[in-house]
């Protein structure tokens, strides 16, 4: 896939690289055996690193191009890839113990409806790792503008937003 800005794809390096692949490599440690869901997986990198220690993984995306890329370039028996959409996520409750979602959040107007959703397909105890710029670094500080962030967060608006939908 070729990089437009709105997805990240591995054929990209420097620090945009490292921030992505290693988010994925740091949430390995929590995912070791159990079931996951990887929202806005993009064309499917992260949720690949994923499935090597986990039961089994799911990539949702909202890109249908994104899903096929992902569908033909990365193959393992407990990895699934499917097209939605991560405000309206149409998979069964409590079906996950841990739904990742890096570098979502931002890009959607429904970001309440993100988060309800996810806190339905988590099971009881489940675990929520999750990721957006802080936009006071990111574009404040930075002076980045991203035309595909739609609702950039200050830290306390996404603390604020998580704790209103999460106990913990």
């Amino acid at each position: 896939m070729k990089f437009t800005g709105e997805r990240f794809v591995p054929s990209e390096s420097g620090e945009i690289r490292q921030e992505h692949i290693h988010r994925y490599a740091w949430a390995r440690d929590f995912v070791a055996g159990k079931r996951v869901l990887d929202v806005a997986c993009g064309e499917g990198y992260g949720s690949i690193m994923l499935a090597e220690c986990a039961a089994a993984v799911v990539g949702v995306d909202v890109s249908g191009d994104a899903i096929e890329h992902a569908k033909q370039s990365y193959r393992q028996p407990n990895l699934t890839f499917m097209r939605g959409d991560a405000a309206a996520l149409e998979l069964p409750s409590a079906s996950f113990d841990v739904v990742v979602s890096f570098e979502t959040i931002e890009h959607l107007v429904a970001q309440e409806a993100m988060l309800d959703g996810i806190r339905r397909v988590l099971a009881p105890d489940g675990l929520l790792i999750i990721s957006s710029p802080n936009k006071k670094v990111y574009s404040d500080l930075a002076g980045h503008h991203n035309e595909f962030h739609v609702k950039e967060l200050y830290f306390d608006e996404f603390d604020e937003l998580l704790k209103s939908k999460f106990a913990h």
